[in-house]
């Protein structure tokens, strides 16, 4: 069999406070932060997380205020202000994100790749006018994916991930793809996708 490596990918804060006050708080919801870990011959695996921001900026930088508020707050800051302050969160995420191969020790991930700043602060607006439109069917618009990858030099069996605590509980996935070459025109042979009997995977409560 031939394998492949496959390629990968103002809002004024005197407004936003007074609408913050005529607008019910809804409840805080479960992270809903997510890991997938692609494991690939070689030892290399490609991490893809979809992080909440707003979930994770709001634990980092106003903790125990409500949501709404830390949302008008961070939207309000200049672009420079904002930038330097989620740098800081963004560095902290990369500490915090290990992953351990078989017995080995853990290690860190590389070639991190995200949204911008500015692109989490645009997103952050967009999900504060939506609370405020609808504190209970609001758009998690800061919801947005973030990869990294690590060569680990040999083979896995199996493997453990550690997330920021910032996360809250989150779901991982891991697979690792079944890649073969096809002739042009023709059905490929068959790939076995029945479920195993005891599942890699968990779901955090």
């Amino acid at each position: 069999m031939v394998n492949k490596r496959m390629q990968r990918v103002g809002f004024g804060l005197s407004a936003a406070m007074a609408l913050l006050v005529a607008t019910p708080i809804a409840a805080h919801e479960l992270s809903d932060a997510s890991a997938t870990l692609v494991v690939r011959d070689g030892g290399y695996v490609q991490l893809r997380l979809q992080i909440p921001w707003a979930d994770v900026l709001h634990t980092a930088w106003m903790p125990g205020r409500p949501m709404q508020e830390f949302l008008v707050v961070a939207t309000s800051k200049s672009r420079a202000d904002f930038a330097k302050q989620f740098a800081t969160v963004e560095k902290t995420i990369q500490r915090s994100t290990r992953l351990v191969a078989d017995a080995s020790a853990p290690v860190a991930f590389g070639r991190w790749q995200g949204a911008t700043a500015d692109e989490v602060q645009d997103a952050l607006k967009r999900e504060l006018m939506s609370r405020l439109a609808d504190g209970v069917r609001f758009e998690h618009s800061s919801r947005l994916a973030v990869t990294a990858e690590v060569t680990t030099g040999h083979e896995i069996a199996a493997v453990r991930l550690q997330l920021p605590a910032s996360f809250g509980p989150s779901l991982l996935t891991v697979y690792r793809p079944d890649e073969r070459w096809m002739k042009s025109g023709e059905l490929s042979a068959p790939v076995n996708v029945a479920r195993r009997s005891t599942s890699s995977a968990a779901r955090t409560p």
